[in-house]
């Protein structure tokens, strides 16, 4: 019986210790709410920061009203964040930079809006189930021009609501039907097939003809990849109404890859959303190698490395993505005729979308920040990803 005691008494012990000792339950793991990803944009005069999370979440959102410093903090009590880099650029109108820390006292995760001085302005939020499961989080910041002394400089001009919905053509995946600026070609029809004019025709056979059935506004484009010699290298098809996803390659061109993905939606009468990014992330080199093993560990490896998840990002990526970024630009610039054509095929109503991104491109990388994002159209939506590897990514809704 006293065995037993001792032997039960033990096994309380090393229990114990086990508690208090283990590790930090992987952000992958947690059953709670996860933040995976973290960006901003701007569309309109309106800068958008859009938060992905693994459910539904309402943040508590803060104005600082410092002069010299004005901010908004959103906070989420109890969140994790899993490969959101700890500081990305603003836009330089409205937004410094965004950066993201964990709640003081720890249990959540801040995400941090540093705004401009001396700029009033408002600010609405919205949220909406997204894409496989996610929920989109979105804060939307716009100058205000009232100059009161009700909404100095610095200040917030009016307190966020849930009800403040963003504007419909920026964030709906319905199609908008705002009237074209002269000299504009039309864009899509009433079915949201493109209808103006092209020289390259959609494939109709093959791969790519089988791609282009399922996403006819980017006929355009394909044929133009297909005229390219881009061919299908990876069909990683769904299964009941999952998403299709597709990798292209080119021998002309092997610093770069093209990914297209075809994401149906389950709601009845819901357009789908297909998706082609051009991507810089075929650079072979050793940084790139080692970039692409470090994002794929897992919370165990990255502490066997550093001591907290903020090292990781700022002493561990943010040097190799200093470098990647240097290297992506010089292949955009050495390749910018096939980007400049890829445009033109698959934006043909926006003839100065081309300049636009060799202008981003063209700038000089802050080593500060971790990168930029733009959004350069709306319909179909174009994103440019300036934060490791290159991305040109352009999103057709519907068909």
């Amino acid at each position: 019986m006293k065995l037993r005691q001792r032997s039960f008494l033990i096994l309380f012990g090393i229990l114990t210790v086990w508690l208090i000792w283990r590790p930090q339950t992987c952000y992958s793991q947690s059953s709670g709410l996860v933040i995976s990803q973290v960006g901003l944009s701007q569309a309109q005069g309106t800068t958008f920061l859009t938060i992905i999370l693994s459910q539904a979440g309402q943040p508590r959102i803060t104005p600082v009203t410092n002069r010299q410093a004005p901010e908004l903090l959103i906070d989420f009590p109890n969140a994790k964040v899993a490969n959101v880099p700890v500081v990305q650029a603003g836009d330089q109108q409205l937004v410094k930079q965004v950066r993201t820390a964990a709640l003081p006292g720890g249990g959540g995760v801040r995400i941090i809006v540093e705004l401009m001085p001396g700029k009033p302005y408002s600010y609405w939020r919205s949220s909406r189930v997204g894409a496989r499961g996610a929920y989109q989080y979105v804060v939307g910041i716009k100058p205000d021009s009232r100059t009161s002394e009700t909404y100095a400089t610095g200040l917030p001009a009016a307190t966020g609501s849930e009800e403040a919905a963003p504007p419909s053509r920026t964030y709906s995946y319905e199609r908008e039907s705002t009237p074209r600026t002269e000299g504009e070609r039309p864009s899509y029809g009433e079915s949201g097939s493109y209808t103006g004019s092209s020289e390259y025709q959609r494939p109709t056979s093959g791969e790519l003809g089988e791609i282009a059935r399922l996403m006819p506004a980017a006929g355009p484009a394909l044929g133009f990849l297909q005229q390219q010699g881009w061919s299908v290298q990876k069909d990683s098809s769904g299964r009941g109404g999952a998403s299709q996803k597709f990798l292209l390659a080119s021998s002309r061109y092997p610093n770069l890859s093209v990914k297209i993905e075809h994401i149906p939606t389950r709601a009845a009468g819901s357009p789908g959303i297909n998706v082609i990014a051009v991507s810089t992330d075929k650079l072979a080199d050793s940084d790139a190698d080692k970039y692409r093993q470090m994002i794929r560990w897992d919370m165990a490896k990255i502490k066997s490395h550093y001591e907290d998840i903020g090292d990781y990002y700022e002493d561990g990526l943010k040097p190799f993505r200093i470098r990647l970024r240097e290297r992506s630009k010089a292949v955009v610039l050495r390749d910018y005729e096939f980007i400049k054509k890829f445009l033109e095929a698959a934006v043909p109503q926006k003839p100065d979308l081309p300049e636009k991104i060799k202008k981003h491109v063209d700038e000089k990388a802050n080593k500060r920040l971790e990168g930029a994002q733009y959004t350069e159209s709306e319909n179909p939506l174009v994103i440019m990803d300036m934060v490791d590897f290159y991305t040109l990514r352009v999103y057709y809704i519907g068909r």
